[in-house]
Parts: C-alpha cells; structure tokens; sequence
C-alpha cells in the first residue's frame, strides 16, 4: 500500500530556440503543504541541431519571486486519488531563474534523446511548503541549449504528496 498519492506534472513539447537559459516547468505548493519530487523524466524530440551539441537541465530553487499562472494539477497515479495540491507551471507572469542548483544532467541535443532519474528512498527533492508568488517557492526545470537550433524538450516531474 502506498503511503502517499503520486503526480506526474508534464511540461508538454517546449520549442527551445535559444542559447538563453528557458524555463520549461515549475512545481509549486501551497503554504500548508510540502511535497517531494521522486522522480524526472527528460525528453528531447525532432531536432536539426548538428551533432555535439547538447541541452542542460537544471532542476534548481528560484534565484528570483516567481508568479507562475495557470497552474494545473499534476496526473495522479492512482484514478481515485484526491486533487493535487500541488500544482505546476508552464507559463509565468515571472519566469523562474536559476538559484540553487539541485540536480542536473547534459544531455545530446540529438532526436529520442531521454534520461530517467528517480532519487533514491529518503533522498527525494523537497517542494516547499511556500505558495506561489513568494520568495523560494516551488522547484523548477530549467533548459539552456548549446546552440540556437530549434529543440523540442519534454519534462516530466513526478511528485508524492
């Protein structure tokens, strides 16, 4: 039996066109709850960028307050799960920045590129029980490309509740 529900929080397709760093998804809580992030799942899709580039993940803190808007609920894994608390971003009157880097992997900016990471037991990445539109809220994955091709990125965040 589970001890917590689990969410998948997707970013959809992303068009990366840039050498900027570009924030593709956010998860956030609420002030009454804190979440853990237990698993990322990394995609990169149809790309023309030449061989020996490649695209930086970042999963970081906030460097900066962010306002995510039209926040969405994760998936849940179980069909009779509650609502998420937690919800995620992909669009923000304040895009998040680079803070504190958690974790991050380079991965070829090559079509079917993929990478999974599921941290172990008691090692999880913690969402902060701070709300949306205040300093250090959330978790955030954030992308820079090596070069300014056109790169579909696909991110998955997994968290428990």
């Amino acid at each position: 039996m589970a001890i917590s529900d689990v969410y998948t929080f997707k970013s959809g397709s992303v068009a990366v066109a840039s050498t900027s760093a570009t924030a593709v998804l956010s998860v956030i809580s609420t002030a009454a709850l804190r979440g853990w992030l237990v698993g990322i799942e990394l995609n990169i899709g149809v790309t023309a960028a030449a061989a020996g580039n490649s695209i930086l993940f970042q999963l970081c803190r906030p460097g900066n307050t962010v306002n995510g808007s039209s926040g969405f609920g994760g998936n849940p894994e179980d069909f009779s799960a509650p609502a998420s608390v937690l919800q995620g971003y992909t669009t923000w009157t304040t895009a998040p920045t680079v803070g504190t880097v958690l974790w991050e992997k380079e991965l070829p900016q090559t079509t079917g590129t993929a990478w999974s990471y599921y941290p172990p037991t008691g090692y999880e990445f913690q969402v902060p029980a701070i709300a949306n539109n205040a300093a250090n809220a959330g978790l955030h994955m954030i992308v820079t490309a090596s070069v300014a091709t056109s790169t579909p990125v696909l991110v998955d965040l997994i968290c428990s509740e």
